[in-house]
């Protein structure tokens, strides 16, 4: 049996991978190319390739020089969530106005990626009982794939499958006090950079206070840290030593291929920039709320896509093709993304318009790829629709067109939601990912049935509610009460003469199966009865006020439902009944990541506070009887029902915004409404 090493001799012992640190400066095709450098002149690199051999000073700054210790007051940060240098008129502008400012947005920081090591491994001035760690998994990019298919796949299945099952998660935290040199910190590759960004903000399983304000500040920073040297990277991978050296050779010599290692066997060289960019954009809406970078990192991928013909399938397959159709419809989740978060025309449509490319297979479920686009198309249609409206409403005029296009998606998206109700969802919500991805199929027809439920509220929400504003931010399409000081004008034109309020509806009319009224016969008409004055005539909405609320409640609870339905990371590789803790003396539930589907959320909570809203106020209209007295009645069950709903959307959001900051705000709103209206 060995003996055990004392601390302190672990801490001097040899390291196993190089026999001796990097060289403080290496040369320049050393750089490019990623090989290491032993600082002669010419290095043994350059030397055996019989090249030249050229230093020239980092563009990174050079050697570092360690800042002498400032007063404490001086170098106190900010609390958590407070914006720096910035006006008032400025927030003001960017919480309400732009589209989809309701996200919590982080301000940025105009650092290099050295001023921000320099001050995250700042020596402590003053003793602290708080002990500040990040999640890192150094160069080891086993060990980065390893969690990646533990945390990101089954929600982001941009790899080719595993070929086993991950190996569980053995955590070596990275602390405040540590005084590391950066190139031991950092992977080699942008898309290990990219993916270490985000597991970072993930709490350790060893950290007991993971929601205090320093250890969010510290996973923050070295997120952040991450995320620029994997942008660093990109560009870095795109250089030529001859452009620097020679640039009259650099036209004439044919592009060398890459030195360093393949982060996935399966994943060529070229498709690992575009990965890269497609994972900093979900960390850009869902850790930064900066839906202009994320935009630019989407369009980015999207541009190297298309270089590459992505969308086009091969004439001949090869070990390559499932990881490039993977890339490529990934890489067009998060362009659509873009379109319906910030609620903006998706331009690049026409780019795409002949895509060839097939969907993944998944070993589990071969359809489960395919219903994950196609609600992704269904809700990027329907976003679209709201912003004709949006436009209709303005102007005054163009109802008929609008809703024609309502009947179209309607007939189009309540086959599909039916469809997507009798998925059998009987995973495991703890099952570790495998090479047959169950969790991945069940996790994509969640996903599927969210998005698909959503838009169909986004088509029926004007009928039911007018679009009535309830949240203070503004979230994706849905306004802001700051936005809505008066009733917009075909809203005053219609409530008086076509629609009737839930008070207005006599008791007789209850239904016990949706817990919606139906109104008077004489007043109905199939499928719609209500009119809105234009200038040229009167029209017809496509929809009465009580079938798009009904619509409207089934979807949401069916997204509520979906939300309980999502598996949740297992980094211990056991199957458990309930949700598994980050650590076993953690007090948090292992985080999902990459939510892509937060407005659905929104959406979900918008539709729920409507109705319950609705339907006490029809309740406290009525005076009560003796079934709402005792409980029972069918009016008090469906509000259960509702008050369930609120509360599975809500401890969804707490659980992405553990990991994700962002979504703090749109959990904010939530839990704001849902505690208000607590009781009924």
């Amino acid at each position: 049996m060995e003996a055990l090493v004392p601390e302190s001799s672990a801490a001097t012992a040899p390291r196993k991978k190089f026999a001796a640190p990097p060289v403080k400066s290496a040369c320049l095709a050393c750089r490019s190319s990623r090989t290491r450098c032993n600082g002669d002149k010419p290095c043994s690199s350059c030397k055996t390739r019989n090249r030249e051999c050229e230093y020239l000073p980092s563009r990174r700054g050079g050697p570092r020089i360690r800042k002498k210790s400032k007063e404490v007051s001086a170098r106190q940060d900010p609390p958590v969530g407070k914006t720096e240098e910035m006006p008032f008129s400025a927030i003001y502008l960017e919480n309400y106005i732009e589209p989809g400012a309701g996200l919590a947005q982080l301000g940025d920081k105009y650092k290099s990626s050295d001023a921000i090591f320099e001050e995250l491994f700042q020596q402590p001035v003053i003793a602290d009982t708080t002990v500040c760690m990040a999640r890192t998994y150094g160069l080891d990019q086993a060990a980065i794939l390893n969690a990646y298919y533990i945390w990101i796949h089954p929600f982001f299945p941009i790899l080719p499958r595993p070929q086993a099952s991950p190996y569980p998660e053995v955590i070596t935290p990275l602390f405040s006090y540590q005084n590391n040199d950066f190139e031991f910190v950092e992977p080699p590759s942008p898309i290990s950079l990219a993916l270490s960004a985000i597991l970072a903000l993930i709490p350790c399983p060893q950290d007991t206070t993971p929601m205090s304000p320093d250890s969010i500040r510290f996973r923050r920073n070295y997120s952040q840290l991450l995320a620029k040297s994997a942008l660093e990277s990109i560009e870095i991978a795109s250089d030529r030593p001859e452009s620097e050296l020679e640039p009259a050779r650099a036209l004439d010599d044919a592009d060398q291929g890459s030195a360093r290692i393949q982060f996935h066997p399966e994943v060529p060289y070229e498709l690992e920039t575009i990965i890269a960019l497609d994972l900093l954009s979900v960390y850009e809406y869902a850790q930064r709320g900066n839906l202009k970078k994320m935009s630019l990192r989407a369009n980015a991928a999207l541009t190297q896509a298309l270089e590459l013909g992505l969308h086009t399938d091969p004439t001949q397959q090869d070990i390559y093709t499932d990881a490039k159709r993977r890339t490529w419809w990934m890489t067009y989740v998060c362009i659509s993304q873009v379109s319906i978060v910030s609620n903006t025309a998706p331009t690049w449509e026409n780019l795409v318009s002949n895509i060839t490319t097939h969907y993944p297979l998944i070993r589990s479920d071969g359809e489960a790829f395919g219903h994950f686009i196609q609600a992704q198309q269904a809700i990027l249609a329907a976003t679209k629709f709201v912003m004709e409206l949006n436009k209709a409403r303005e102007a005054g005029q163009g109802y008929q067109r609008i809703f024609e296009r309502m009947l179209e998606l309607e007939r189009r998206l309540e086959p599909m939601c039916t469809r997507s109700e009798s998925w059998i969802l009987d995973c495991p919500l703890t099952r570790p990912v495998d090479g047959d991805e169950h969790v991945l199929a069940q996790a994509l027809k969640c996903i599927a049935r969210i998005k698909l439920n959503s838009a169909r509220i986004k088509v029926h929400r004007y009928c039911a509610f007018f679009d009535t504003a309830i949240f203070s931010g503004k979230h994706c399409d849905l306004k802001s009460t700051r936005d809505e000081a008066t009733p917009s004008p075909e809203q005053q034109y219609l409530q008086p003469c076509c629609t009737s309020s839930f008070e207005s509806i006599p008791r007789r009319q209850m239904t016990h199966s949706n817990g919606l009224s139906s109104p008077p016969q004489s007043n109905r008409s199939t499928p719609a009865a209500s009119i809105v004055l234009e200038a040229q005539g009167p029209l017809r909405l496509p929809f009465t006020m009580y079938h798009s609320s009904d619509v409207c409640l089934r979807s949401a609870l069916n997204i509520a439902k979906a939300f309980d339905l999502m598996p949740y990371p297992n980094p211990t590789g056991q199957i458990s009944a309930a949700p598994i803790y980050l650590g076993p003396n953690s007090p948090m539930v292992t985080p999902r990541t990459m939510p892509a589907f937060a407005c659905c959320a929104m959406q979900s909570c918008y539709a729920l506070l409507m109705v319950k809203s609705k339907a006490q106020q029809l309740v406290a209209g009525q005076g009560t009887t003796t079934e709402t007295d005792s409980g029972s009645g069918p009016w008090q069950d469906n509000l259960a029902s509702v008050q369930a709903g609120l509360f599975s959307v809500l401890m969804t959001l707490e659980n992405y915004a553990s990991a994700f900051e962002a979504l703090g705000g749109m959990r904010d709103q939530v839990r704001d409404k849902v505690g208000f209206m607590a009781t009924f």
